[in-house]
């Protein structure tokens, strides 16, 4: 790919010698690790999200109807045919 951008791993000699015993492509494994943490904290991130939005919820003192608050905008916006489909 034309937009790769390498990074250097160093590792101690033993640790080197070590990995060309195993056989493994160790740049493919370094790669799905970087995609895999990469997921975990976009799922962590959306997790904390959602806890966030939950616990504001069940802060607010108020029943919100935001759907009716939406036909109301529109309804101000754009006039009172701009809720129909």
């Amino acid at each position: 790919m034309k937009n790769d951008i390498g990074i250097l791993v160093k590792v101690d000699r033993r640790t080197r010698e070590s990995m060309r015993e195993v056989g493994l492509n160790w740049s493919e494994e370094i790669r799905n690790f970087i995609s895999k943490k990469l997921l975990a904290e976009k799922d962590r991130n959306l997790a904390r999200a959602v806890a966030t939005t939950d616990k504001l919820f069940r802060k607010s003192k108020h029943n919100f109807n935001s759907t009716e608050f939406i036909r109301n905008t529109r309804a101000e916006r754009y006039g009172p045919d701009s809720n129909r489909r």
